[in-house]
Order: structure tokens, then C-alpha cells, then sequence
């Protein structure tokens, strides 16, 4: 087993009413569990779990004809290990199906949506009040990971330097997924290619990289891009060509600088354990006792 073999598929948790509900990464989404979802709002776990999911199944086949055509079928992780197929839903259809549970525990849920419907009509006749929401949302999801205040100011300002930076590019007739591409090469200089970089730190496809950055890493990021605007700016760059030749000159001097950080330091600036969650340490230490077994077999 390779370590990419730990870090695909992204099955993980999520948690509601402190019971878990599981879910599993699909063409880019979330896709939930609709087994955990019913069961946490309407029947307690059942000592059956065969019982169980074919009388859940019927249930929701006369009752919920329409969430059930939008499920799709996907394995999750079953108490014994094992990966077994099971209905899921995405958001939206999870949503709906919650619209649709004559249960208290729903309540809550449908209030929140309420509750999130006032507030985009508010925000579409105050655009700053949508933004300043976003913001506090973000600093609330920061902090529950573990990230301290500099960290999250940081990483704010981070954000806000990206937006720049993008603009800018775009101003210079960068588009699509050039930007990607540009953003790939950045990291390359740094020593890893985005997908390396983000394996290095346990993390898989729909993590952002960028908040599990320390903080040198995320001031040497954003070293990168606003010298490489400036760079641009100097020569004028239009187009794809001349924009990645300015910026090239841009992460060499962040590579320069990183490389001079590691010499006096006698690490690597690259942090492989900034922030990781219980289940990324779990894959990290299950890929080095493989590798120790390996090792052993090889002897």
C-alpha cells in the first residue's frame, strides 16, 4: 500500500447531533450518507443492520420517490472496515430530504434554511454585509482547526492578496486554467508541484493547500506573487508567454529565499505536520508502519 493509496478515496466524517454521518468525495462534491442521515434524525442505530437498511430502503422508496432518483450509489466504510455500497446524496438532495423527515430533530435543519434564505436576501440588497458574513464565517472555521489569531490574520491577508494578484493576471489576459497552471509552476519552483506539495502534507484534492500552510510558507507564497506582479508590471507582460517568463524571475527569487531559510535553519521550510487532523495523522502513520514493513520484507 502506498501512501496515495491511504490518501484516495477521501472518505471521512461529518458530525451532527454527535453522531457521525459518513461521507465520501464524488466528482468534486460531497456526497452523504442517506442510511446515517435518516437514521440520526428519525430511528436510533438498529441492532439489524441488514433489517435495518432494507426497511429504510423500502421507506424511502414510497416515501421519497424523488431524493431517492436523485442518490447515487457509493461504498462507505461499514463498522467492520469494510467498504459496502449504500444509497448518497449530495447537499442539495440531502437537504431535501431532510425537508421531507416528520421529525424534531429536522427542525433545526429547516430553520437554518430559513434562516440562510432571509440572509441572502439581505445580502443581495448589501453586498458588503455578505462579505463581512464570509469573513466571520472563515475566522470561525479557522479557529476551530487549531489556527492562532496571527495565523488567521495571515491567512486573511493572504486571501486578500490572492484576489489582487489574480486580478491583476486577468488584467493581463491570463484565463481559464492558466491560472492553474501558473499557480502549479509557482510551486514547483518552491520545490513540489501542487499535487506533490499537498501529499507531502497528508492532505487530498479537495483540501486547500494554502490553509495548511505555516506561517513562512504562506509570506513566501505571497512573496512569490507580489513580486511577480511587480515583475510584470516592469515589463509590461501580456498573454500567457510573457506573463509566466515575469513571474518565473519572481519564484526564483522565493526559491533563493526559501533555499537560504533551510541553510540557517537546517530544515525544510516545507512543514510535512502543520495542522493536521486526527484522520491525516492516521494515514501518515499507517503509510510509515507500511513502509517499515516493507523495509523489513526487503531485508
Amino acid at each position: 500500500m502506498t501512501k496515495n493509496d491511504l490518501l484516495t478515496p477521501a472518505t471521512t466524517r461529518a458530525l451532527f447531533d454527535d453522531k457521525e454521518i459518513r461521507r465520501e468525495r464524488h466528482q468534486d462534491e460531497w456526497f452523504f450518507s442517506v442510511v446515517d442521515v435518516v437514521c440520526v434524525l428519525t430511528w436510533s442505530v438498529a441492532k439489524d443492520s441488514g433489517s435495518y437498511r432494507r426497511k429504510l430502503k423500502q421507506r424511502l422508496n414510497e416515501e421519497w420517490s424523488e431524493v431517492v432518483t436523485n442518490c447515487h450509489e457509493l461504498k462507505f466504510f461499514a463498522a467492520d472496515g469494510k467498504r459496502y455500497n449504500s444509497d448518497a446524496g449530495n447537499t442539495q438532495t440531502i437537504l431535501r430530504l431532510i425537508q421531507s423527515i416528520p421529525s424534531p430533530k429536522a427542525e433545526p435543519f429547516k430553520q437554518r434554511l430559513a434562516t440562510l434564505g432571509n440572509q441572502k436576501m439581505e445580502e443581495l440588497n448589501d453586498p458588503e454585509l455578505g462579505m463581512q458574513r464570509a469573513r466571520e464565517s472563515a475566522i470561525a472555521v479557522y479557529q476551530h482547526r487549531g489556527m492562532t489569531d496571527q495565523e488567521i490574520k495571515q491567512r486573511l491577508q493572504m486571501i486578500d492578496s490572492r484576489h489582487n494578484y489574480t486580478d491583476e493576471l486577468k488584467a493581463r489576459g491570463i484565463q481559464g486554467k492558466e491560472y492553474g497552471l501558473l499557480t502549479n509552476i509557482s510551486y514547483q519552483r518552491s520545490g513540489k508541484d501542487a499535487q506533490s506539495y499537498k501529499k507531502h502534507k497528508w492532505l487530498v484534492k479537495s483540501d486547500n493547500l494554502r490553509d495548511h500552510m505555516t506561517r513562512t510558507e504562506m509570506l513566501l507564497t505571497e512573496l512569490s506573487e507580489e513580486t511577480g506582479i511587480e515583475i510584470a508590471k516592469s515589463k509590461d507582460a501580456k498573454w500567457f508567454d510573457q506573463v509566466q517568463d515575469a513571474l518565473i524571475q519572481a519564484w526564483d527569487v522565493t526559491r533563493k529565499t526559501r533555499e537560504d531559510i533551510e541553510s540557517k535553519t537546517g530544515k525544510s521550510v516545507l512543514d510535512q505536520n502543520n495542522r493536521l487532523t486526527p484522520r491525516q495523522k492516521t494515514l501518515r502513520d499507517k503509510a510509515n508502519e507500511t513502509k517499515k514493513i516493507d523495509h523489513k520484507k526487503k531485508k
